[in-house]
């Protein structure tokens, strides 16, 4: 399928071009993330610091978001700001293993701005417009609960993060108390 709109999303104002400055995983490569789908870029204006995005596009364009603990989505999003930038597609944004997102190895040209005042508010509209599917923790099965307790506290003792005073360290030990308890049991802290 061709687009002809790309969006970015940065916390980064008046940008006139958007470098290739991520790094892809497992490579030295260089890009520049895209999505041709606006709302999916809402939720790329994050707390950088944090970087906790749990959601992905269905092969019908929908965002589908995936929330880990209670309010997720208002926790992390709610009073944010930011900017989605828009390109036009000029062939240098191609298509990656990961639905949904694009990339570009050189410099593209921006061709319009939006500021986001509140990223959380846009998010509801998006969901409400039907753009945005939340799966909400409380609706998640008991099993499924218990993954995301066992995932979040491997992650915790895999990053040290019980030793350390990072925005991400915090981030966990407030919003996965169960798996925070279970890592400190489990190292003896």
């Amino acid at each position: 399928m061709s687009y002809n709109i790309f969006y970015h999303a940065s916390n980064i104002s008046n940008l006139t071009k958007l470098l290739p400055l991520s790094t892809v995983r497992g490579s030295d490569e260089k890009v520049c993330y895209f999505t041709p789908v606006r709302a999916y870029a809402l939720f790329y204006l994050r707390d950088m610091d944090i970087n906790h995005v749990t959601c992905g596009v269905s092969d019908k364009g929908t965002v589908v978001y995936y929330e880990q603990f209670p309010n997720q989505v208002k926790t992390i999003y709610q009073g944010r700001n930011g900017y989605i930038y828009a390109c036009k597609n000029d062939d240098s944004i191609t298509m990656t293993p990961t639905n949904g997102v694009w990339a570009a190895n050189k410099p593209v040209t921006i061709a319009a701005i939006e500021y986001i005042d509140d990223v959380y508010a846009e998010i509801l509209k998006a969901e409400n417009s039907g753009e945005v599917q939340i799966i909400h923790y409380e609706s998640l099965s008991d099993e499924k609960k218990q993954e995301i307790v066992d995932m979040m506290r491997n992650s915790i003792i895999k990053n040290n993060f019980l030793t350390s005073s990072t925005p991400k360290a915090r981030f966990y030990a407030q919003n996965f108390l169960q798996s925070w308890k279970e890592a400190s049991i489990e190292k003896g802290e």
